[in-house]
């Protein structure tokens, strides 16, 4: 059975998708090299969808629509300098994400628990300038 690794972060204020992918894209993240894994959930089916890399301003804009303001929207993006990546959530009234850690996690050494302080660690001062209030993590079989 595998595990369930996430890491939910609230804010005090709503915020625009794009903007904070737009962030985390400036502190180095980034999509899968040659496509882009993004989900704008229409109907509670959570269809993930691929698009090249080369539309990746497109999809983040998307991400941010007013259109899909009251829908769960997400991206999958990697983290800098490692092949460990993340789906980040985006969930209705955008003041709140869900980094779903699903990508090649990082593991503590000798252990079958994610290494969620290395995730926290680089998470929290890129989201803090947004208004970042709460950080709960999980990590269960």
């Amino acid at each position: 059975m595998s595990r369930s690794v996430d890491i939910d972060l609230t804010f005090e204020r709503s915020f625009n998708v794009s903007a904070c992918v737009r962030l985390l894209l400036e502190a180095g993240m980034r999509p899968l090299p040659g496509e882009v894994s993004y989900l704008i959930d229409e109907d509670g089916m959570f269809d993930w969808q691929k698009r090249d890399d080369a539309r990746l301003n497109e999809v983040v804009s998307a991400l941010g629509s007013e259109r899909v303001r009251d829908r769960t929207v997400g991206i999958t993006l990697y983290f800098p300098e490692s092949s460990s990546g993340a789906d980040f959530l985006f969930h209705p009234g955008r003041d709140s994400v869900s980094c779903v850690i699903s990508v090649n996690p990082k593991f503590l050494e000798g252990s079958v628990f994610c290494d969620i302080g290395w995730y926290a660690a680089r998470l929290i001062p890129w989201l803090t300038p947004l208004g970042l209030i709460a950080v709960e993590t999980r990590d269960v079989k």
